[in-house]
């Protein structure tokens, strides 16, 4: 495992993942229960003044979409109504961009430009879109299966080449602006934010009114949508990227991170009231 570990470590590619799932397996379970302990919430929400509203949110996991969605309807109101905007997303691993979707209208001053990706085609590719599709379906549809397997065609015609998703390398993504949203948008970011994480980031920064503190992100964006891969060995799971961006080789990010519009070194304690400060001022 120790040797496997260092080959892929090369890659320097935290897309690709090696599990010993028989130490998982023979693990003690061991309990975090305490009740004097506190779960940290990964969705939260407050005002910090009647001028400032405060969004954390450290996870952009799937379960995490109908919530977050539920939390902006919510407080739309607040959100409408406050000069300032801070969002939270230090330590946010990523997950889907579904999640963020409902800020954007927000938080977006302009069309946005969206590089777009390359699937590398592989049968286990196939496979996993195929099932993934087909346990979407409400109805057993023949039509729906049909249409599944016809939108698929190009990956299987492609088997061990690179696929363009959709016909064009730069989308041009012109998301409907709410008419009433906050003057300024603080979005405190770590080195902890990866992935879908940094796609927000990616997004987010190419509006007139928003502002990114703290420091660096992780860099894990130019590769990504992890799918595992059977190759032999039942008792260790490989997870690897299946696509990578249109970016590439021109603007690579894996390794360096998006980097801040305002970097907070270590003097700076407590970021969420340098932000608001920042707001005020």
């Amino acid at each position: 495992m120790q040797l496997l570990q260092e080959y892929l470590d090369f890659f320097h590619d935290e897309h690709i993942v090696l599990d010993d799932l028989s130490k998982k397996k023979n693990a003690p379970q061991t309990s975090t229960e305490n009740p004097k302990v506190e779960p940290e919430e990964e969705i939260s929400s407050k005002s910090i003044s009647p001028d400032i509203f405060y969004i954390k949110i450290s996870s952009f996991g799937y379960e995490n979409i109908a919530p977050f969605k539920e939390l902006i309807e919510k407080n739309k109101e607040k959100i409408e109504s406050s000069k300032g905007l801070i969002i939270d997303v230090r330590n946010n691993g990523g997950g889907t961009d579904d999640v963020y979707q409902p800020l954007l209208p927000y938080i977006l001053t302009n069309p946005i430009r969206i590089m777009s990706v390359e699937f590398f085609a592989t049968q286990t590719l196939v496979n996993g879109l195929r099932d993934y599709a087909i346990k979407n379906i409400k109805q057993d549809s023949l039509n729906e299966v049909k249409r599944i397997d016809e939108d698929l065609r190009e990956y299987r015609e492609n088997i061990g080449k690179f696929v363009l998703y959709g016909d064009k390398k730069v989308i041009i993504d012109t998301i409907a602006i709410n008419k009433k949203s906050p003057q300024q948008v603080i979005i405190l970011a770590n080195r902890n934010v990866a992935s879908s994480a940094e796609n927000f980031l990616f997004s987010s920064r190419q509006s007139k009114k928003v502002k990114i503190m703290g420091t660096p992100s992780m860099g894990a964006l130019d590769y990504g949508s992890i799918r595992e891969f059977k190759f032999g060995c039942d008792n260790y799971q490989l997870l690897l990227p299946t696509y990578r961006s249109t970016r590439l080789p021109q603007y690579p990010i894996d390794n360096i991170g998006i980097q801040p519009d305002i970097y907070l070194d270590e003097s700076i304690s407590d970021w969420i009231d340098f932000a608001v400060r920042y707001i005020q001022e």
